[in-house]
């Protein structure tokens, strides 16, 4: 055996170019390396942060970064900020005034190096008599031979005295702070640059918070006078048309309230526990409690907005700086969520508005990016999954991320309804547009009688030359007659077209919801097809006996795939029969029937159980489309499987009761799945509103389906549909009544 000498412990060693690429690559700009010295700011308690430029229009500009926090003395200047990784916010978590530190890494004072080449610290404690000084040249990383990181050196100073000779530092009447000096600057800080830092700080401290007890100064210098000032923009927020407040609390329930322009509560908070409010998400929230604040601002020019408080083109101007969704950590914003410029629209609110541009009075309307300003408050300690990425771009896409977005969007979603509702109060107060269908009734019906007057005096008339103009009158009404006529029938016909357009978006659904399968049914006929190929080309006709039993199982795999497609065409095809467009007398027991013998083989490879009750002695019969109602079924089966997904296998069920009462058939439909999400009992028969989403939050139902029912059951059939309270089975549960033509048991 050989032998092992032991030659010690020893550390890695770090090149000292390693500390310039860990600045230059968790600070992805020059504008975050700022954002990152005031969140330094805020960290050591200051009350103000001046951020000044001068010599912008010389060659050599200047950037100083003053507060008037805390400051360092000797040991904390040493020991903390000159050690790259400190661990001590980490630890200490909160600052002497409570506040949660907004970084934790110890990293953020290497991104200076975006910034400049050359940097002067200078910091004092309030008890010190002195100011200590740091010199940092930047360019002492960039050598090219290897250089050990802890032998580059940078000179410290002690200076015995107060203040600095030119009165800059501390600030006046404060005693205490850091000022960050940084020239050899590496940006060309022109006028459009100089508006996208002023843009940031404004984004980088939350409008929403207005007791923060924190503020930024920003002066140019008076290189641009305009922008100069205290950044503060949280007024405008009063003139929000409407106004959402939601929240995880402490206790992991789930409250939304909306308020309207006036600040009166036009929807009231109704706490509920986040599984039923929830739906097919864990029992309890990953992302912890949180605050999420939405303002809606719609046509501010038009509205009723104090001008003598809010000038027009102010709030324009507010609306394109702070569009968007962002989210603050410990009020502190967390880039890029919510950017103005759409590039951190992390909810999809500009896709949504694009596919669905419609106007609000329409069911599938969607708010745009451009028209909300909104937050999302989280904290350190209240949300520790909701994790930040190294490069400070951004959260960690985990699963508590995901959830944060889930529920961000379906109080958008909630949102969007609840200012639907009220503008289609609104509309339904203007005066009421002429409806074209009823005006060629009207028409037809006046024509009618016309003509039959204008018979009556042209039989009683004796005066040949009335009777003339008489006949002249009645043949072009017998014209226009005809003309309305036309009409009406040509929008009879459109009207079926549109129904027939609704049954093959019901059709869509469908393809939608099990076009996964069919492609896998497909795909297995392919390759066992691929595989019977093979053994033919290796002389499988010859079938010797001990392959038989192989051949046999390739076969029935086959004809198994084959008729999984076979079966779903068969349906697809069979719902768009020509009979089956014509309205007339079909018995619901027969097609409910057929239906689920349709989707036998579907359901039973999800493991769904399905219980037909039909009560009826001699079945339901109505006068109705049968495509409809085979329409309805099928969605209402659709929305069963999904709603199943996660229901444990040997618990997954539907039922179906069919009978009569009052001469209505009866039809109740109740599944065992995770049921109709708490809040949105009233939307879901709403054209284009969706519970279905994916593991990111985003729907991905095409929320037709119930609104098809509806349609179907309500305007087709002269019947009713309702979501009814929970059954036995604990899911979702809907109550149809219709018309019967036999009403006996």
């Amino acid at each position: 055996m050989s032998k092992r000498n032991s030659l010690g412990g020893h550390p890695f060693s770090v090149e000292a170019r390693v500390a310039i690429q860990l600045g230059r690559e968790s600070i992805s700009s020059s504008l975050v390396a700022v954002s990152e010295l005031v969140k330094n700011a805020y960290d050591a308690d200051a009350d103000e942060v001046i951020i000044k430029f001068s010599g912008l229009d010389t060659n050599e500009p200047v950037l100083t970064i003053t507060d008037d926090g805390d400051g360092m003395d000797k040991d904390n200047l040493l020991t903390r900020w000159m050690r790259i990784g400190t661990t001590h916010k980490y630890e200490v978590g909160k600052s002497v005034r409570e506040r949660v530190y907004t970084g934790a890494k110890g990293l953020g004072r290497l991104g200076i190096d975006r910034l400049c080449t050359q940097l002067n610290l200078f910091t004092k404690t309030e008890e010190s008599d002195k100011i200590f000084e740091v010199d940092v040249d930047w360019n002492k990383y960039n050598q090219i031979k290897s250089v050990e990181l802890d032998s580059i050196r940078h000179d410290v100073f002690e200076i015995d005295s107060l203040v600095l000779e030119d009165n800059s530092f501390p600030l006046e009447g404060k005693g205490k702070g850091s000022q960050y000096i940084l020239s050899g600057l590496k940006d060309n800080w022109d006028d459009e640059f100089l508006f996208e830092l002023r843009k940031e700080l404004s984004l980088l401290v939350s409008p929403f918070s207005k007791t923060l007890g924190f503020r930024v100064k920003f002066d140019t210098g008076g290189y641009q006078p305009d922008l100069d000032g205290y950044v503060a923009s949280d007024h405008f927020l009063e003139a929000a048309e409407w106004r959402l407040e939601a929240e995880i609390t402490e206790d992991l329930n789930v409250s939304v309230a909306i308020y309207d322009r006036n600040g009166n509560l036009s929807l009231p908070p109704k706490p509920s526990e986040w599984g039923s409010w929830m739906a097919n998400s864990e029992k309890m929230p990953l992302c912890g409690p949180l605050r999420f604040s939405v303002y809606f601002m719609r046509n501010l020019s038009s509205k009723e907005v104090d001008t003598n408080k809010f000038k027009p083109k102010e709030i324009r101007a507010f609306l394109k700086s702070n569009q968007g969704v962002r989210v603050y950590r410990d009020n502190f914003r967390v880039k890029p969520y919510g950017d103005p410029s759409g590039d951190g629209d992390w909810l999809g609110l500009a896709m949504r508005r694009v596919i669905n541009p419609e106007s609000i009075t329409m069911d599938n309307w969607r708010i745009g990016y451009n028209q909300v300003v909104g937050a999302v408050f989280i904290g350190r300690e209240a949300n520790p999954n909701l994790v930040d990425q190294t490069n400070r771009e951004g959260l960690t896409e985990t699963p508590a991320y995901f959830q944060l977005r889930k529920f961000s969007l379906k109080c958008i979603e909630l949102f969007e309804r609840h200012i639907q509702s009220h503008a289609l109060v609104e509309k339904k107060l203007r005066p009421q547009k002429v409806v074209l269908s009823d005006v060629l009734v009207e028409s037809e019906s006046a024509y009618k009688d016309v003509m039959e007057r204008i018979g009556k005096l042209k039989d009683s008339s004796v005066d040949l030359e009335m009777k003339k103009q008489l006949e002249v009158i009645e043949s072009t009404l017998a014209e226009e007659s005809q003309r309305t006529a036309l009409v009406k029938g040509r929008m009879d016909e459109l009207e079926a077209e549109k129904d027939t357009l609704a049954n093959l978006a019901s059709l869509g659904i469908l393809s939608v919801s099990f076009g996964h399968e069919t492609l896998a049914a497909i795909s297995n006929a392919i390759t066992n097809g691929a595989l019977l190929r093979s053994k033919m080309v290796e002389g499988f006709f010859m079938l010797p006996v001990d392959t038989v039993d192989f051949a046999n199982r390739r076969f029935d795999s086959i004809e198994k795939s084959l008729n999984y497609i076979k079966v779903f065409g068969n349906f697809s095809l069979g719902n768009v029969k020509r009979d089956k467009r014509n309205r007339r007398v079909i018995d619901l027991s027969v097609v409910v029937a057929n239906v689920l013998t349709s989707f036998d083989e579907m359901l039973d490879k999800r493991k769904i159980t399905v219980a037909l009750n039909d009560t009826t002695s001699s079945g339901l019969k109505i006068k109705a489309y049968e495509i409809d109602w085979e329409s309805i079924f099928a969605n209402l089966i659709t929305n069963s499987c999904w709603a199943l997904s996660d229901t444990p296998a040997d618990k997954r069920k539907i039922n179906i009761k069919i009978g009569f009462e009052d001469g209505f058939g009866i039809i109740e439909f109740e599944d065992s799945g995770c049921g109709v999400e708490a809040g949105v009992e009233s939307h879901v028969f709403k054209a284009t509103f969706s519970t279905k989403r994916n593991r990111k939050g985003d729907t991905v139902g095409t929320g037709m389906g119930l609104s098809i029912v509806r349609t179907f059951v309500e305007e087709h059939s002269k019947g009713s549909i309702a979501l009814a309270s929970r059954g036995d089975l604990g899911g979702a549960r809907f109550l149809i009544k219709v018309p019967a033509i036999n009403t006996g048991i």
